[in-house]
């Protein structure tokens, strides 16, 4: 009764973590009845108890409680109002019983949009959709989250890929910008799909065609540059926090649909109960980008022979509304706003076309694409909206380079002992304008992970216009790939960068004067 719902503080039930939740809130109303003195209210059980614990359990303490109770025993004022949209039924435990949810006003800046109140009442350990966003701020900087597919693309060159594109597309539903990211490797098979979507898959499972979460740079990277994912290959896959979200779904669900070519067409292909196979799908046409299933069955025409096409919608906006990632300002790029844009910068990348990538790195896809690896595979492309990007190495942006090669000294068991880094260090041609470039381009394996590494943080102008690339494969990357692990082999590393730089520095500073 609404006696018994105003004696739950939001307050003690914001304290109690989620496993006693239930029997909190049990205990209250139990306890506000027998003060009450409601009739027929049932007799307490003294429970033997170690120690000097001292307290007792209602009869049925352990008993979850209905949906009703739930919905009547908790305020919502736990949630803030202006995110509650409407109560509605939630198809959401493994029975597919009606239970009380919340739908929840989705939040469409990335850093925020993980603040938000989960239903309650669970019952089992459960790895909450939450998890889907904390996952993903592992990419600080939004074009490492493209870096992070322009490598998924790369693998599948044993596969046969010969291209990776990214191009913008129009939500046909809502009129909104979406990221297609298409390569034509291998593609996905029902068993890679479920692979790539989760950390542990049940076919024994009664929601058969649904799976779990895992961390990968699948996951973290999609999810940090739009709030949905669909991947439309013979099986489709949809990863969609804003499904999660606004149904307040407290576990991770991922719909996936099967289907078999046969001859001209595509037959279904039932893993569960053709019921389960049909609510996926009716979860895909609801929450995706796409109209109906024949609309879906059209995205499999779009690859001759075999690939995979990810598009991510729902793109995060910034504080003021605008999208994070900005495709007006050059129709053959995607360029990020905010922090990382600067433009006094980009001005004078116009004026000093050989520091053009160190200027620009930071907010132009197209720009970090290019040196992003320091070998492009022979005959790979990666084309970015519509228009190649042009592979560049910055050594040919220096004069007066010098090579130096770097025997790291007591590395870590695993890594071989002979290994080297040959370290090719110059200055930019764009050096006799004085302007502030320098830094150390530092990839592992071919892969860039940390531009423009400024080791020499002098007081003054000394080390200015001195830029180097090398390809150190016996330090560790960060699992984002920004940066490395700060390990005594990388803090000995970065001691001979400065040497170097110094010794490059002085001894044609001297030399010039």
């Amino acid at each position: 009764d609404s006696s018994s719902a105003s004696s739950v503080n939001s307050s003690d039930v914001e304290d109690l973590d989620s496993s006693s939740l239930l029997g909190s809130v049990a205990s209250k109303l139990k306890k506000n009845r027998d003060l009450a003195g409601g009739e027929g209210a049932p007799a307490t059980k003294k429970l033997k108890s170690k120690g000097n614990a001292g307290f007792t359990f209602p009869l049925g303490f352990l008993h979850p409680l209905t949906p009703l109770e739930i919905a009547k025993a908790v305020p919502l004022a736990q949630v803030s109002a202006e995110n509650v949209a409407k109560s509605v039924g939630v198809n959401s435990n493994d029975n597919n019983d009606n239970e009380v949810g919340l739908v929840l006003r989705s939040c469409k800046q990335f850093w925020k949009a993980g603040d938000y109140e989960g239903g309650i009442g669970m019952d089992h350990v459960r790895v909450h959709p939450k998890f889907l966003h904390s996952n993903a701020t592992s990419h600080k900087w939004a074009l490492g989250a493209f870096a992070e597919l322009l490598d998924n693309a790369l693998d599948e060159i044993c596969y046969g890929a010969s291209y990776v594109h990214i191009d913008m597309l129009r939500n046909k539903k809502d009129g909104s910008e979406m990221l297609m990211v298409e390569d034509n490797g291998g593609g996905m098979a029902p068993d890679k799909m479920r692979q790539c979507m989760s950390l542990g898959y049940s076919a024994k499972s009664k929601m058969a065609n649904t799976i779990g979460q895992y961390g990968n740079g699948f996951k973290t990277s999609t999810m940090r540059l739009g709030a949905d994912v669909i991947v439309p290959t013979q099986t489709i896959g949809m990863l969609s926090y804003s499904f999660l979200r606004d149904t307040g779904k407290e576990d991770i669900v991922v719909p996936i649909v099967d289907y078999e070519k046969t001859g001209q067409g595509w037959n279904r292909m039932v893993r569960g109960s053709l019921d389960d196979w049909e609510r996926n799908l009716a979860t895909i046409v609801q929450w995706s980008p796409y109209l109906s299933e024949a609309v879906l069955l059209q995205q499999f025409t779009l690859f001759k022979e075999h690939g995979t096409r990810i598009i991510i919608y729902n793109l995060w906006e910034d504080d003021e509304g605008q999208l994070e990632l900005d495709f007006d300002t050059d129709p053959h790029d995607i360029q990020i706003r905010g922090v990382n844009r600067d433009e006094k910068k980009i001005h004078m990348a116009k004026q000093y076309p050989n520091s053009r990538h160190f200027l620009t790195y930071r907010h132009s896809l197209r720009s970090y694409a290019s040196i992003l690896y320091l070998k492009l595979p022979y005959n790979f492309r990666i084309i970015l909206r519509g228009k190649d990007v042009e592979h560049h190495n910055i050594v040919n942006d220096m004069m007066l380079t010098k090579e130096v090669t770097y025997r790291p000294l007591h590395l870590p068991e695993g890594i071989p002992k002979d290994m080297i880094a040959n370290v090719t260090l110059g200055f930019v041609k764009d050096a006799r304008f004085h302007i502030d470039v320098q830094g150390f381009n530092v990839y592992h394996k071919n892969r860039l992970i940390k531009p423009f590494w400024r080791v020499w943080n002098a007081a003054g102008s000394d080390g200015r216009g001195v830029i180097g690339v090398l390809e150190a494969n016996f330090v560790e990357p960060a699992h984002d790939k920004q940066g490395f692990e700060r390990t005594i082999v990388l803090s000995r590393l970065e001691a001979r960068l400065v040497a170097m730089q110094k010794d490059f520095w002085f001894v044609l500073f001297l030399h010039a004067t």
